[in-house]
């Protein structure tokens, strides 16, 4: 069964309401739509800077925790970079199909893989680090330098890395 449609009477009502509460909103002072174009912004200056090929900014976080933690399994990758264990399993396989990372069964944990990057990978590490200082202050270039650190410091506090942070044990549930 349908529901009935709002009558004419009602839809003006609506629109009447939803056009005084749009007239309130400007997208660009929007924490979360200003925080996403940031973000575009700074994914763009990756592929620019980075000179990373086919390489994302979340694979070379996977690449760079890998070598960082030798052995680790995916779940603890998953945590060290922030995303779920499902879609760095899929990073997982691409940059295992490209040869820069293997997997082996985890010592410690029959059911888990533990990661190891390969030479390769290590490779691309070599040629992709060495541009992440200029990157970062492309990113951070429209900012006054004073403010430049304190940018960071709330950008980690607004993402639980900090220890003092609400959200340090963890995002809302």
């Amino acid at each position: 069964m349908t529901e009935p449609r709002p009558m004419a009477a009602d839809r003006a009502e609506r629109d009447a309401r939803l056009s005084a509460i749009m007239d309130e909103i400007d997208l660009t002072s929007t924490t979360s739509h200003v925080l996403r174009r940031a973000h575009f912004r700074a994914e763009a200056l990756f592929e620019t800077i980075m000179q990373s090929g086919d390489l994302t900014p979340r694979q070379m976080a996977a690449l760079a925790a890998a070598y960082q933690r030798p052995g680790a399994t995916v779940a603890e990758l998953a945590e060290a970079i922030a995303v779920d264990r499902n879609t760095l399993t899929a990073m997982l396989s691409r940059l295992m199909a490209r040869g820069l990372v293997e997997r082996q069964p985890s010592a410690a944990d029959r059911r888990a893989w533990s990661i190891f990057i390969t030479d390769a990978g290590k490779d691309v590490l070599l040629d992709v680090v060495p541009n992440s200082e200029r990157l970062q202050a492309e990113i951070l270039r429209p900012l006054p330098p004073e403010y430049r650190p304190l940018f960071v410091k709330c950008l980690r506090l607004m993402s639980g890395l900090e220890g003092n942070s609400p959200d340090a044990a963890g995002p809302l549930s």
